[in-house]
């Protein structure tokens, strides 16, 4: 069964990361701008207040996070406190803000925007980029509404990803030296009631395991694109999965309580917290930032 991983509930949690040097899992809420963390051998939590939103985060070399704020990339120490600006993406003209990002296998960082309106107004104006460490930023390619669901596969050959509002997850050809993507392949269409695809992770068999935020599931892909496992969960909106533990055998999974009346809450009080969740699946480690 689910279990509640810690106390620390967010309104979108949000950007599961394990960090291995530290046995903490790293992850943020969205909306309040903070960065959390948790040890399980410790019971140990740690917080940082950023200016809201943050969309993402991951591992540098050098044991800083690499963070999306805003329309920001920045450098974060979590021992000091220390911030530097990276990178910052020049606003485009419509309302929105960076979203889903993972370090990919070229020591990049991998981070896309949302077009941040009601739902049913979204357009596909957002983009997925590509940060390096000489804070040069790329745009990879456009047409997105929310950009989400980055991961790839354990060769390094292989770029997923996800929009959360078109219903869809493709798959790219990957350099991992130089980061460039090939074109696009459906790997899958999940609908509404399935589960529509937010964040998501790879284990070591080449399964892709993506939130069925919609649906209140975890669903697993084999590596044609197959559903061959789908976990219902006791919460309604799980946002991403993320192994870490000994030897990446936990599987953890984020979730949020945007739109949940204090009835849905009740009935759901995890929400917006962190599960753990039975597994016979075993994770990857995550890549690093050159920085």
């Amino acid at each position: 069964m689910p279990r509640l991983l810690c106390d620390v509930i967010s309104v979108i949690a949000e950007s599961l990361v394990w960090d291995e040097r530290r046995s903490r899992l790293f992850w943020c809420d969205i909306p309040a701008g903070r960065l959390h963390s948790f040890c399980p051998s410790t019971g140990a939590t740690w917080g940082m207040q950023l200016s809201p939103p943050v969309g993402s985060l991951g591992l540098c070399r050098s044991g800083r996070l690499i963070v999306a704020n805003g329309w920001d990339i920045l450098l974060v120490d979590p021992e000091t406190g220390a911030t530097d600006i990276l990178a910052r993406i020049s606003p485009p003209s419509f309302r929105g803000r960076l979203n889903d990002g993972r370090v990919g296998p070229d020591g990049a960082f991998w981070v896309g925007s949302i077009h941040a309106v009601a739902f049913e107004d979204m357009r596909p104006v957002a983009s997925l980029y590509r940060v390096t460490s000489d804070g040069r930023v790329r745009e990879v390619f456009g047409g997105l509404k929310v950009s989400n669901g980055l991961a790839f596969s354990r060769n390094g050959s292989t770029l997923f990803h996800s929009d959360s509002v078109q219903k869809w997850v493709n798959s790219h050809d990957f350099d991992a030296v130089s980061g460039a993507v090939g074109p696009a392949k459906r790997f899958c269409s999940p609908d509404e009631a399935q589960g529509r695809p937010d964040g998501a992770t790879v284990d070591r068999d080449g399964n892709y395991w993506s939130a069925g935020v919609s649906a209140g599931v975890l669903n697993c892909y084999g590596p044609s694109g197959r559903m061959i496992d789908r976990i219902p969960l006791p919460v309604p909106h799980p946002t991403m999965p993320c192994f870490g533990g000994s030897e990446y055998r936990t599987l953890f999974v984020a979730s949020h309580r945007v739109g949940m009346s204090s009835e849905d809450i009740a009935a759901a009080p995890w929400s917006g917290g962190i599960l753990t969740v039975p597994t016979e699946a075993v994770g990857l480690p995550e890549h690093r930032f050159r920085d």
